[in-house]
Parts: structure tokens; C-alpha cells; sequence
């Protein structure tokens, strides 16, 4: 009798344990696979350390009072990424000049990066009447700006922003670091018809979060502050939910305070592909029109809500009349935050 409660008691114990191991496992992919996210609409600073990339090209007067271009005979465009110079690896543009300082030779050794692959070339490098050396090119390696949150995981931590990649002299710019900060809406410059309007604002210290991955669908990162972690949470929604008529858009048009406006989905492009322009919206909401004209910049990756899901997010605003703006689908934004 005691062998056989005692094999029951085993059997029992048994059994608990990997019920609760299995109910453990079902938990967790529930929340991985969770629909609800955090909603974002607030204005945040961008500052990603790009690289040292080519923006430019000029032509050089040298000491001798002579007109030189130094990058004519070279293999190098503007939007192509510095990855060597004299043999020596750059990540910034204070590496470059230091290197271009050290150089004697009168042309020296350069790898660019395009579209993903690495070109040898050469550049001269010429003295100016002002005694410095100069290759004839405009260089940055860093680019500051102001966006809009569009939603936060909370079962990683990590973010979406912006409704759109970042973008110079028509390049996407790859990122190696990159942070988010705090921004307060000092202003707005009124959108008009030929003429884009913008958010005013200033950069705080504070910081939000880390960037890993500027895409053609927005910027994506991880999370450092708690604080954006206690927002209202909002189903993901996706094309099969949309559908013509009243929406909303959150975003911040004075100080930190996110509000909900008034839109309606007047198009919708149903894609098989990622796209940018999948939802055209027109703003009805008679404060916002009368505050910024409608769409503006700064409000790119604004959500839009629809029926109590996360739809989309602004991308672009609509020169010719900006009460017109144009949304991302949330499906691709979820799909490149992986």
C-alpha cells in the first residue's frame, strides 16, 4: 500500500512539474507573438554617427593661384562612404583631416564604399594658398535631426520611428551608432502650398535610447529609458484592417504633449512588397490645419489609428497641399525592426 502512494505521490510530482514547464513555454511565445505595443507620438532627436561619407566636391585654389580639382581623376562619387584613406582606416572626419595633414605625397591611396561594395582609388592632394592640404571634398559624419516615436515592444524594448530611412543627397545612410534624445516642439513653421513646414525644436540631454538600423522604413532601436515604457498600448493592426474613412494621427505640436488629430484615409495601396506610400491621409482636424497647414515635417513617423489599431505611420508630407500626407504600413515598419 505505502509502494503504491508512494508511485502515486512520484507520479504526481511528475506531472506538475512539467505542467508548469509547458505552461511556462506557452506564456512566453503568447508574448512574443503579442500584438499590442506601446503608442508612440512623441518628438524625438536623432544624432547618428554615420561614417565619413562624400556630400560634395569643389574645386580648389591652390598657392601657386591655380584652379585644381584633385578628385578628377578618381572613382568617387557623392553618397560614397570613406572607408580608407592612406592606408589608414576612418571613422570620423577629425581621422580624415589628421591623416590628410600627415601626408606627403602628392596623391595617396582612398577606398570608398558604394552600394554595398568597396572601390580602390586614388585622390591628389593639393596645398592651398592658405598652406593647408585639401582633396576637394565635402565630408560629414554625422547627421542631427527631430522625428516622431511610432511604437515601442514592450516584450524587448526595442522602437520604431520615423515612417521613413534617413536620407542624404538621396542616399540612405547606414548607421554604426546612433542615439535618441528628448525633444521639446519650440515652434512651427506653417505648411503652405510649394512651401514644406516644420516643427521647431530643441535637443535635450537626455537620452532615450540607442539606434541599430536606419532602413528605407524608419529607424530602429532600443529603448534606455523607462519612462517611454508607461505609455497606452495599442494593437497592431495591418492592411486587411484598413479601409477608407476617419482615422488619427499622434504627434506633438507644442512642448511634449502627444495629441490625437483628426484624418481621414482618402487611398490605400495594398502591397505584396515594402513601400513607404501605402496610406494617403487628408487632415480634417480644424486646430491642426489652423496650427501647421496639415502635414509637416517633423511629424514623420506619426501613428495612425484606425479603429483602435496601429495602421500606420506618417512618411511624407504633400508639397503642393499639406493637408495631404502619405503613411507607411505598420506591417513593414514590425517587419524591419527584427
Amino acid at each position: 500500500m505505502k509502494k503504491s502512494l508512494r508511485k502515486i505521490c512520484i507520479f504526481l510530482l511528475i506531472f506538475t512539474i512539467f505542467s508548469l514547464i509547458f505552461t511556462n513555454k506557452i506564456s512566453v511565445v503568447e508574448a512574443k507573438n503579442s500584438k499590442n505595443v506601446i503608442l508612440g507620438g512623441q518628438t524625438i532627436g536623432l544624432k547618428l554617427d554615420t561614417g565619413v561619407y562624400v556630400v560634395g566636391k569643389y574645386q580648389v585654389k591652390t598657392k601657386e593661384n591655380e584652379t585644381n580639382s584633385p578628385w578628377k581623376n578618381s572613382d568617387i562619387e557623392v553618397g560614397d562612404k570613406i572607408i580608407y584613406f592612406n592606408n589608414k582606416k576612418i571613422e570620423t572626419n577629425q581621422e580624415l583631416l589628421n591623416e590628410l595633414k600627415k601626408t606627403k605625397e602628392k596623391k595617396t591611396n582612398i577606398v570608398i564604399s558604394r552600394n554595398n561594395k568597396n572601390i580602390n582609388t586614388s585622390i591628389d592632394v593639393v596645398t592651398t594658398k592658405d598652406l593647408n592640404k585639401s582633396i576637394g571634398l565635402y565630408i560629414k559624419d554625422r547627421i542631427i535631426g527631430i522625428g516622431t516615436m511610432t511604437f515601442i515592444d514592450p516584450n524587448t524594448n526595442t522602437y520604431a520611428c520615423l515612417g521613413h530611412g534617413i536620407y542624404d543627397n538621396n542616399v540612405v545612410i547606414g548607421t554604426q551608432n546612433g542615439l535618441i534624445t528628448g525633444s521639446t516642439i519650440e515652434g512651427i513653421r506653417k505648411g503652405e502650398k510649394g512651401v514644406a513646414g516644420e516643427k521647431k525644436a530643441s535637443l535635450s540631454r537626455v537620452i532615450l535610447g540607442t539606434i541599430y538600423s536606419n532602413k528605407i522604413t524608419g529607424i530602429y532601436g532600443k529603448i534606455k529609458n523607462n519612462d517611454l515604457l508607461k505609455g497606452k498600448t495599442i494593437e497592431l493592426g495591418n492592411q486587411s484592417d484598413l479601409k477608407k474613412g476617419n482615422a488619427k494621427i499622434y504627434t506633438v505640436i507644442e512642448g511634449n504633449k502627444v495629441e490625437g488629430y483628426d484624418v481621414r484615409i482618402i487611398d490605400i495601396v495594398r502591397q505584396n512588397d515594402t513601400n513607404v506610400k501605402g496610406i494617403k491621409i487628408q487632415v480634417v482636424d480644424k486646430e491642426l490645419l489652423n496650427k501647421t497647414g496639415g502635414i509637416i515635417q517633423g511629424m514623420s513617423g506619426s501613428p495612425i489609428v484606425q479603429e483602435n489599431k496601429l495602421v500606420g505611420a506618417v512618411s511624407h508630407v504633400s508639397i503642393d497641399d499639406p493637408s495631404i500626407g502619405y503613411g507607411v504600413h505598420i506591417e513593414w515598419m514590425k517587419k524591419d525592426m527584427i
